[in-house]
């Protein structure tokens, strides 16, 4: 299946020649509706590797995406940017961003039905062979979506969230993770106050997981992005870069 997505930035980002660089549509369909993932990974690797789920902000699937997963999440495993939205839907604008999340924070069932939905595709597909071993993160929107794949039992060895919102309707669901947990977040995020970061170390205590929780103090919301300058939301070189170190070496542990 061919793609629009430009190749050469993304595997510059991995630090691998762009002709190594596999980048496959994967589709699944759920309830009539057709989504459209995209799958990264090394094409000189023919043996089994891990997997990993990571989902984009707000804005969806788009090159910038990519990009960003490239350069946060790297190809130690292959990784599929996963699809909540439907492949018709792309957000152009902030506007349009919120107003493709606001309905999955609201119906979180919605939301880990659609992410489980991404993870059976990931399954599925043919294109790499995967090892048994999974994990799953996201930025933003894609944190908070990571986190309610989380809680509803998903079999993982790992769950990581960036920047992402804390918060679930039913915290005992925590109840029913059964891989680890990694949160990176930036204590000036507006969006995540201190009350709902309190609220979540009590749910995964009260649950007994295996999870950590790494507080940047220079960074708030949208650590990770290049592109945001907003106060409050705002891209900070220096903690994304540990965030990355972070998660690699989270996903190393877990995956490895």
């Amino acid at each position: 299946m061919s793609h629009h997505f430009d190749p050469a930035p993304i595997a510059a980002k991995l630090g691998i020649p762009a002709a190594d660089l596999g980048i496959e549509l994967i589709s699944h369909t759920l309830d009539g509706v057709e989504y459209e993932n995209v799958l990264l990974f090394n094409n000189k690797n023919t043996a089994p590797v891990a997997g990993v789920v990571s989902i984009p902000n707000y804005f969806g699937i788009s090159q910038k995406a990519l990009e960003v997963t490239a350069t946060i999440v790297g190809l130690n495993q292959a990784i599929l940017v996963g699809d909540v939205y439907g492949k018709t839907l792309r957000p152009a604008t902030p506007d349009e961003g919120v107003a493709a999340i606001v309905p999955l924070k609201k119906d979180r069932a919605e939301l880990r039905k659609r992410m489980n939905a991404v993870l059976d595709a990931f399954k599925r597909q043919d294109k790499v062979k995967l090892n048994g071993k999974l994990g799953a993160t996201g930025f933003c929107f894609g944190g908070t979506a990571a986190l309610e794949l989380a809680r509803s039992g998903a079999a993982l060895q790992a769950f990581a969230s960036l920047h992402g919102a804390l918060d679930t309707p039913n915290p005992k669901d925590a109840e029913n993770i059964k891989g680890a947990i990694l949160v990176l977040h930036g204590v000036q995020d507006p969006s995540v106050p201190r009350e709902q970061v309190n609220a979540f170390i009590d749910e995964v205590s009260a649950a007994n997981l295996d999870w950590q929780l790494l507080n940047y103090g220079q960074a708030g919301h949208s650590f990770t992005d290049p592109e945001a300058r907003n106060p409050g939301f705002f891209y900070h070189q220096k903690t994304a870069e540990r965030a990355s170190i972070a998660l690699k070496n989270f996903f190393a542990e877990k995956l490895g």
